[in-house]
């Protein structure tokens, strides 16, 4: 309960950061890559590539200077407001936001030949997904977008034509007639779209 109070707070607000409980870190890494953008491109820039090299003695800082090294303190400061103290104990002791961004990022996506081998299999079972006879339009766009979303989580994306040619692949033969002209719809737009064809469809019948 405390937990989803949390993340009514935390993670509904166009304010605050997405707040990281220690569950759904995909989720999270999306959102806060989001969050940290619309912010100021450069504090993604600063969590992403890492803060510039600076001399020791900070009185001899210029201002471009003093202006990197505030925005790693306020990365820095966003990324310790969106997480869970228990995850804040793990990284206390990053001296960067790039730092505290790997070191959650390892130890919840692994190294590099890990989270190589988890894309691995989130690509296969991109390729081989098809809907389900059991379930909805809904139901099969939610399982399809879980596939993507751990895919964007792991560097690996897909443009709104890449992801609306293999929804529509993944159709029974009759969904993919009336629709397979759709190209230039975003993913929810199509599925809204068959969605409406389907209670037509059936209103008429």
């Amino acid at each position: 309960m405390e937990i989803t109070k949390g993340f009514i707070a935390e993670g509904h607000s166009v304010t605050r950061p997405p707040f990281f409980d220690g569950s759904d870190y995909s989720y999270w890494k999306n959102m806060m890559q989001v969050f940290l953008r619309a912010q100021d491109y450069e504090l993604w820039k600063i969590v992403d590539k890492g803060p510039a090299e600076l001399p020791e003695d900070e009185d001899l800082w210029t201002k471009e200077q003093i202006k990197k090294s505030t925005l790693n303190w306020s990365a820095m400061n966003m990324m310790q407001c969106a997480i869970h103290p228990k995850e804040y104990s793990r990284v206390s002791l990053c001296r960067s936001a790039k730092e505290m961004w790997d070191k959650l990022q390892l130890i919840y996506e692994g190294t590099f030949e890990v989270r190589e081998t988890k894309s691995s299999i989130l690509v296969s079972e991109y390729e081989m997904f098809r809907m389900n006879s059991d379930e909805t339009i809904s139901e099969m766009f939610a399982r399809f977008m879980l596939i993507v979303n751990g895919l964007r989580g792991l560097g690996k994306d897909y443009s709104n034509s890449d992801l609306v040619r293999k929804i529509l692949r993944s159709l029974p033969s009759a969904g993919i007639v009336h629709h397979s002209k759709d190209y230039s719809n975003s993913p929810s737009a199509l599925v809204a779209s068959i969605d409406s064809h389907h209670l037509q469809t059936s209103l008429s019948n």
